[in-house]
């Protein structure tokens, strides 16, 4: 109660100080003027009843009032005042739309991730049977163009796949220690068929480097890389070696413009060779940075114009323990 007492009076301070300013003059009138003195102590007296009648009316008022809020909420009566009460109901509306518009926008994006999770499962199917028809064909240039058409489509669909098991990504980390000599080869004999069309030399340095990693998702960044040496290089070698602790993808291919270098890891970013060969989506090597960077890892890009590039794949060492 007097806490409620105490927030009444702040609420109502300029009316109480008026009021008070107002006894004061008559105080200081019925002093001055002795042939008043009389009329104005009466006239005191009723205006400081009246007042006591209304700030008492006003309490009681406000004082219900908020003993009917706090019952419909369960509050303690101590916690609020009465202007606090009508601020503390708004809020409490507000924060109820706020959280079903939360719980709205949630089973979108949810209803959204099933959608385009289901999809990449179910283009895996006529992809697989697409490749079955393949191999019935009888061999020439149009099979081998379609076979690498195919090959691209199956690589969207698990850059997709990837894409949504970023949310769970700890989920589904295992961490050993992989030869990443051997787990490179097994990439670049994925790309066989695009180094025989397009006639490129692949040099790949004989190097031992074991890193403690996740197998699966390094192989994916190594998948992203190479395919974006394959897709930018139309003729001349990629070269793939082991430079101190880093391993090095590097091509001979168009390269990347200098006001291109500091965005390129940023998620949706095609840059100048994107926009002109409309063969970018910009995700790859976003999604390379954040897997690299949730592994521990480290990823590094240089290049030049009509040189080439050179992407960089650091391997800190880390203490982690290995069940």
């Amino acid at each position: 109660m007097n806490r409620f007492c105490l927030f009444w009076m702040r609420s109502r301070l300029p009316w109480l100080v008026l009021s008070l300013l107002v006894l004061l003059m008559f105080g200081f009138f019925s002093w001055v003027f002795e042939s008043l003195k009389t009329v104005l102590h009466y006239q005191l007296i009723l205006l400081s009843l009246l007042t006591m009648i209304c700030s008492i009316w006003d309490v009681s008022r406000e004082w219900h009032k908020c003993q009917e809020r706090l019952a419909e909420r369960n509050l303690e009566a101590s916690s609020l005042s009465p202007s606090e009460d009508v601020l503390q109901n708004q809020l409490l509306e507000q924060e109820g739309l706020a959280k079903d518009q939360q719980v709205q926008a949630q089973i979108r994006q949810e209803e959204t991730l099933d959608y385009f999770t289901l999809w990449a499962h179910q283009i895996k199917t006529p992809l697989t049977a697409s490749k079955l028809l393949l191999k019935e064909l009888p061999d020439s240039q149009t099979k081998k163009d379609l076979g690498q058409e195919l090959f691209r489509v199956d690589q969207y669909a698990d850059m997709a796949m990837t894409y949504l098991r970023l949310e769970s990504f700890h989920d589904d980390l295992v961490l050993a220690e992989v030869d990443l000599y051997e787990l490179t080869r097994e990439v670049v004999k994925k790309y066989a068929l695009f180094f025989i069309q397009q006639s490129l030399r692949l040099d790949l340095a004989d190097f031992k480097k074991v890193v403690v990693t996740d197998r699966k998702w390094l192989a994916v960044v190594l998948e992203q890389i190479l395919s974006n040496a394959v897709k930018y290089t139309r003729t001349g070698t990629i070269s793939i070696y082991l430079e101190e602790d880093s391993l090095v993808i590097a091509d001979t291919g168009i390269g990347i413009q200098e006001s291109d270098l500091h965005r390129v890891f940023e998620r949706g970013f095609s840059g100048f060779n994107g926009r002109v060969s409309q063969q970018s989506s910009g995700l790859g090597l976003y999604l390379s940075k954040v897997i690299m960077e949730k592994l521990g890892h480290r990823i590094g890009l240089t290049s030049q114009v009509g040189k080439g590039t050179q992407v960089h794949l650091s391997f800190p060492k880390s203490v982690l323990v290995l069940d």
